[in-house]
């Protein structure tokens, strides 16, 4: 594989062609990812269109990998043969930016005109791409297109399959934060219709030195991996982009394109109807038996059709918590913990389960608490972290709150060898509400945030009941908590109290 990097990086310095005064991408990685020679290329490309399964009904969308040929090509011609014979109106491929660091999306310089394959050229789609120019988000680097192969190595699969479309070729830059990724998608939803096709270029984990990933023992990498990117490609397939971005995040996996997944997976929840088909996944250690630096491909399919784009509903009022709910919580939580400690597919699995809706969608705060199990009270606590402010759904919340107090900086990084021996809590918390002092707060009832002279501190309402704690001297522990002096609280102080709904894994059915 280090061969196929090098030629990439050989070829993306002799880049751009100018025909009849109008710009040309040339091909960057030909000779290297995939063959330069047109005949070998055609042939290689319809061998594995002929392989590949090839579906009722062509798909409108589809992931599919960007590896070398040798490697990644069978996959790739899996997501790309329903398309063969297609009559397509356009074709936006959506890429991540392997070479360049940047927030949003990167469209192609103005000027260019086309995407150069050895098998011809892909007219741009000249509208459209002026069309994205304007809207924000989309002032990404244009150089960036120049040494990039996410896009390239899709492009003779569309040839060999809808012809020379015209395409509309979008590098989805690395800082991308979610909030950015659905702006993407909206601003594409305008430009789907029956016609268009949609690809997403992304291959899935990275394991190896060379990526600088390695959580994984040699023993058993095959297995594990082909396990985590079926469970992290068939969130993609579910059309789930919450459930992906958390299993992504959480696990802190390699997927490189996971940025363009994220803004296929927007379009697909807000503007399409339909589902999606996991088709196959395998890895390069499976083709080439190297497991010293492997890669995972995936190939998801996506049947239906476009439509108009509708936003989420509003998020319901938190109310009180079923006992289904509770438990779904707390398996979240430990999920979560077990994702981010051990890199494994468990938040992926329990999103496969669960649905976010009901509270688990409502806008809370939360705190995730982990005790040590069969220890006294006071000496129980292993972590404890989380928001006191609503400002994300309660799913969401609880997860954040889990990976936090992973590294809750009182205790040393939590290992996911300790994890049998913690039980985990959670806190669910009302709206704060401001008190005029200390009389007005009931002890194991209200939380409290104390707050004085740019400090500040918390505590849930069950530290009164698991310590005894009089009044005085909870408030003095806080006014400490704080980096106060212990009677802080008597002058000058703001009081705010909260109520909360407190669970955990010992008390729940």
């Amino acid at each position: 594989m280090r061969l196929i990097w090098l030629a990439a990086a050989l070829g993306a310095m002799t880049v751009g062609a100018t025909v009849g005064g109008a710009a040309v991408r040339g091909p960057a990685v030909a000779g290297g990812f995939y063959p330069a020679d047109p005949e070998r290329l055609r042939a290689m490309v319809d061998g594995l269109l002929d392989k590949a399964p090839r579906p009722a009904s062509p798909p409108a969308a589809v992931i599919a990998p960007h590896a070398g040929s040798v490697f990644s090509g069978a996959v790739a011609a899996e997501a790309f043969a329903g398309w063969r014979g297609v009559k397509a109106r356009r074709v936006i491929v959506l890429g991540p930016s392997h070479h360049v660091g940047f927030s949003g999306a990167a469209l192609p310089a103005s000027g260019v005109t086309a995407f150069a394959t050895p098998l011809g050229n892909l007219p741009l789609d000249g509208a459209a791409i002026e069309r994205l120019r304007k809207m924000p988000g989309f002032d990404g680097p244009p150089d960036a297109h120049g040494p990039e192969h996410s896009i390239e190595v899709e492009l003779p699969f569309l040839q060999r399959t809808v012809g020379n479309v015209p395409i509309v070729p979008i590098l989805v830059g690395p800082r991308t934060d979610p909030q950015t990724v659905r702006g993407l998608a909206r601003a594409l939803a305008p430009l789907l219709g029956e016609g268009t096709l949609v690809v997403a270029s992304s291959d899935f984990t990275h394991h190896g030195a060379a990526y600088g990933w390695t959580p994984f023992p040699r023993e058993g990498l095959g297995e594990r991996l082909l396990a985590l990117g079926r469970a992290t490609a068939g969130r993609a397939a579910a059309i789930d982009p919450l459930g992906f971005r958390e299993q992504v995040e959480v696990s802190g996996d390699t997927v490189c394109g996971r940025h363009p997944i994220g803004v296929l997976l927007e379009l697909l929840a807000h503007a399409f109807d339909g589902t999606g088909r996991l088709l196959d996944v395998t890895t390069s250690g499976h083709v080439s038996g190297n497991w010293s630096q492997c890669v995972t491909y995936a190939a998801v399919a996506f049947d239906g059709a476009w439509r108009r784009w509708r936003d989420d509903p509003a998020p319901p009022e938190l109310g009180t918590l079923s006992a289904g709910e509770r438990r779904a919580l707390l398996r979240l939580a430990r999920a979560t913990l077990e994702t981010h400690t051990a890199h494994g597919p468990e938040l992926a699995n329990w999103f496969a389960h669960h649905r976010v809706e009901g509270n688990l969608a409502a806008i809370a705060g939360a705190f995730v608490t982990l005790n040590h199990r069969g220890r006294p009270a006071a000496e129980a606590l292993r972590a404890c972290m989380g928001s006191i402010v609503g400002v994300r759904p309660l799913a969401e919340q609880v997860i954040e709150s889990a990976v936090m107090a992973a590294h809750d900086p009182r205790f040393p990084e939590l290992e996911a060898a300790e994890l049998p021996k913690l039980v985990v809590e959670i806190s669910v918390l009302s709206p704060l509400k401001r008190v005029p002092g200390p009389e007005a707060i009931r002890l194991g009832t209200h939380g409290v945030v104390l707050r004085k002279d740019g400090h500040g501190a918390v505590y849930l309402p069950q530290v009164a009941t698991e310590t005894g704690w009089d009044l005085e001297t909870f408030l003095s522990h806080l006014s400490v908590k704080a980096g106060l002096p212990p009677d802080a609280w008597r002058h000058g102080a703001r009081f705010e109290v909260f109520t909360a709904q407190v669970f955990s894994e010992e008390g729940t059915e």
